[in-house]
């Protein structure tokens, strides 16, 4: 195995053992895809780095995790908002490495760990999301279940529910609706089968509203609008991304009006492109031009 794969994997351990529901090491071995041996030896060697790995009484295992040293450094929570940021920035940025590395050295691995969890799951949505615009079925590949059990689903999905936090899909295999928690699964397949089903959503969007469709909008923010953003609709951060220093908002809304309120609401700080349906309804709005490329 090449050492950057075997990295991963052992990331991925962290992650798992730092978060509930603890698993099993016959667990363990299907989230990593590597054999029950494979994750003892990975366990000796983070044991060996001093990572304090213990089990429950149904031999399930988590890790102990105490990140702070010292009072008068940055919190936890400080330092996961400060790498989210930084992992959002250019692979050939000259700075983001570096500084993600003292992060690193203050807070062992684990919030990098965490970083990387929010990541997958951003990425999750994002396929997801181009699944549903495009009328596309999914496999979703080693889902945990609240009851600690791992299968795989293969359905047409619907929409995204309670701020990003779960799917609403129909399930082929059993034939019903589901919810399933985005966090918990492993990996996102999108498939080239067509959804065939009538499926009736009931999704707002970001900012509220509801609406018979997925309306897509692209917006480029300046630093106070992207702060503005990440404020007052957290669950916009799947959707924002960083391109040669600008920060862009790349979505959809189920209706204008949420979305346009915000636009109208700083003039000067947001550049819209792309759809021009959003820019005829913003130019109805304002009587005539707006800022739009």
């Amino acid at each position: 195995m090449k050492d950057q794969q075997k990295l991963y994997r052992i990331f991925k351990l962290i992650r798992y053992l730092s978060q509930r529901p603890y698993r099993s090491i016959s667990q363990l071995a299907k989230l990593l895809d590597a054999s029950e041996r494979t994750v003892y030896r990975y366990i000796q060697l983070l044991e060996s780095l001093d990572y304090l790995i213990d089990k429950d009484e149904h031999n399930r295992f988590f890790l102990h995790v105490d990140y702070q040293r010292d009072s008068d450094l940055i919190s936890p929570e400080e330092a996961g908002y400060l790498q989210d940021m930084l992992w959002q920035l250019p692979n050939e940025s000259p700075h983001r490495d570096r500084l993600l590395h003292k992060l690193n050295q203050q807070f062992t691995l684990a919030p990098l760990v965490q970083s990387q969890n929010r990541l997958q799951v951003f990425e999750h949505i994002r396929i997801l999301g181009h699944a549903i615009e495009g009328n596309l079925r999914v496999r979703l590949h080693n889902y945990l279940k609240s009851d600690g059990e791992i299968r795989n689903a293969y359905g047409e999905p619907v929409e995204f529910q309670e701020g990003y936090t779960y799917l609403y899909m129909y399930d082929l295999d059993r034939k019903d609706y589901r919810q399933f928690k985005i966090e918990r699964i492993g990996k996102v397949e999108p498939l080239s089968e067509r959804i065939t089903g009538d499926h009736a959503s009931y999704a707002t969007d970001l900012f509220g509203l509801s609406g018979r469709e997925w309306l897509p909008v692209r917006l480029c923010l300046s630093t106070r609008a992207y702060q503005l953003m990440v404020e007052e609709y957290p669950d916009a951060r799947p959707f924002l991304r960083s391109h040669k220093g600008r920060m862009y908002f790349d979505g959809t809304v189920r209706n204008f009006r949420g979305v346009g309120r915000f636009v109208l609401g700083l003039p000067g700080e947001i550049i819209v492109e792309g759809s021009e349906a959003f820019r005829t309804y913003l130019r109805e709005r304002m009587g005539g031009g707006y800022g739009l490329e």
